[in-house]
């Protein structure tokens, strides 16, 4: 059952943390290089950046309401 969970957690993490990440570096730094590249190289970047990214919507959501 645990490495069920970890599995399922690994997914989730990857899908919600990595690939928005570094598709944000890829935008910002002008898409010179292809997103591959940013997926393959600096994983704890996207992760910081996705994460800044869904505390920061977050926030502003719950100052909204």
């Amino acid at each position: 059952m645990d490495f069920v969970l970890e599995i399922v957690f690994e997914f989730i993490g990857e899908l919600l943390l990595i690939y928005p990440g570094a598709f944000l570096r890829w935008l910002f730094f002008g898409r010179k290089q292809k997103i591959d590249s940013y997926l393959q190289k600096g994983n704890g970047y996207n992760f910081i950046i996705s994460f800044c990214l869904i505390v920061g919507l977050g926030m502003f959501c719950a100052t909204i309401l």
